[in-house]
């Protein structure tokens, strides 16, 4: 059977050159190490709660899912049509990073120093999205790009669930970026980056026109 282990901070590296810490766990002199005594410490339980089990037992934390549902699509004509979507979780070896910026209006002020900040909102979520696609038992790498694909090919926002995003208040998504590389030597591994937008849906109350 073949060895299907992959060291994540290598590919990380050699994909996008994300240097990930290497701590040493054995000092380099060879002074007799120091003994410590641990009872009377308990361990905190259910600190970082993950969200699923990747297929080799190991936890996710902080997951993507793109939900199924009825979204628009441009046909080869040009025109909207339906797509059905099935669920999507994005793969587990996904690193997010999240900036946000605030829209102020500033007043210059003379004989004075600094501004007067009248008016202010928040801009959107600006999510950029590093991962790995890597064969797994359930899925491969290639089908995990094409789905993938299949979601970058949208013309509509995405509704999406994930504690990373809710807890920020996001629960709908448009991809704006996205691109795909190569490691050389690994064809079972595909990387991929995304640049997403948070979305919120835009309610408009028309008024009574019998009031």
């Amino acid at each position: 059977m073949a060895d299907s282990r992959y060291n994540l901070s290598q590919l990380f590296k050699a994909a996008f050159g994300i240097n990930s810490p290497i701590f040493i766990t054995q000092p380099l002199s060879k002074e007799q190490k120091e003994t410590f005594d641990y009872k009377g410490i308990e361990m905190i339980k259910d600190y970082h709660k993950s969200e699923a089990t990747s297929w080799m037992g190991t936890p996710i934390i902080g997951l993507l899912k793109f939900k199924g549902g009825t979204y628009k699509q441009y046909n080869s004509s040009g025109v909207l049509e339906d797509r059905q979507m099935p669920d999507f979780t994005l793969p587990p070896a996904t690193l997010f990073s999240f900036r946000r910026a605030k829209n102020i209006t500033k007043t210059n002020l003379l004989g004075s120093n600094g501004t007067v900040k009248e008016i202010f909102g928040f801009d959107d979520w600006i999510i950029e999205a590093k991962g790995l696609a890597i064969d797994t038992p359930e899925m491969s790498a290639t089908d995990q790009i094409k789905t993938l694909g299949e979601w970058e090919n949208l013309a509509a926002s995405i509704e999406i669930s994930g504690s990373l995003f809710t807890n920020k208040n996001i629960h709908a998504i448009t991809i704006d970026d996205y691109k795909e590389e190569s490691v050389q030597g690994s064809p079972g591994i595909i990387p991929f980056s995304m640049v997403l937008s948070s979305d919120e849906s835009i309610v408009l109350i028309l008024p009574d026109a019998n009031k």
